[in-house]
């Protein structure tokens, strides 16, 4: 495995040693936001099945579709972040074959960032559909795409983790 992680200078993307643990640095930041960011969405979405009052109920889901455009718009800045700078960084410290099959596994992981895509804008078609009064049955239906979409963005960040901070964990520690 170490030789599959040795550092590759001859790669076509080689950057200076000392940028590399920066960008790891930013990951690991915006990563921990955007998950701070998704609990407090949650957290509104799911006090959205207790509320007795549902036109409370309506000015939280329009709160709540402002929260997450705004962190889908974060996501997408971060998204591609990740994909013109992080990735072929870290591609190019990585062996070819560990590189081919990093790149395949970022391939599949992005199609959960669409889906979760998918269902924001299924949440956001609903609140900006919704006819007053609404009833609490289409305010339960409003949480769970909201509640939805944060679990398959919660999964996308921990299998992202999962498959990026080791590696670049350990080019760190070899740069270092």
């Amino acid at each position: 495995m170490n030789d599959r992680l040795s550092i590759q200078t001859n790669r076509e993307y080689s950057v200076d040693p000392s940028y590399f643990p920066i960008l790891v640095e930013r990951l690991k930041e915006e990563h921990l936001q955007m998950r701070g960011q998704l609990a407090e969405i949650r957290t509104m979405a799911a006090f959205l099945y207790s509320l007795e009052d549902c036109s409370i109920g309506m000015c939280k889901l329009i709160e709540l579709q402002d929260l997450i455009l705004s962190l889908v718009e974060e996501l997408e800045q971060h998204s591609e972040w990740e994909e013109n700078e992080l990735f072929p960084c870290l591609q190019s410290y990585l062996h070819p074959t560990t590189a081919l099959s990093v790149s395949r596994s970022i391939t599949v992981l992005e199609q959960d960032h669409d889906l979760a895509k998918r269902v924001v804008q299924t949440f956001v078609d609903g609140v900006n559909a919704m006819k007053v009064p609404i009833d609490e049955e289409f305010l339960h239906v409003m949480a769970s795409e909201l509640m939805t979409a944060c679990l398959i963005l919660l999964r996308h960040f921990t299998l992202e983790e999962e498959l990026v901070y080791p590696l670049a964990d350990r080019i760190v520690e070899q740069l270092s």
